[in-house]
């Protein structure tokens, strides 16, 4: 059985580009690095996300999927 991957991503507010910030991780994990993230960086200018491995690279548009 294979286990479903996530992506941490940071999603600049302004300009909805995405930064790949933490790859290929169990959901708990992920969500665990997305708490870390806004804990430590804030969500002045960038919000962040988990999403399902590959699905975005450095540079992309965010498009809630």
């Amino acid at each position: 059985m294979s286990t479903k991957l996530y992506d941490v991503v940071a999603v600049n507010m302004a300009t909805q580009k995405v930064r790949v910030i933490h790859k290929n991780d169990s959901i708990e994990n992920a969500q665990a690095v997305v708490e870390m993230a806004v804990m430590r960086r804030g969500v002045e200018t960038e919000f962040f996300a988990e999403a399902e491995a590959g699905l975005y690279q450095d540079g992309d548009t965010w498009a809630a999927k």
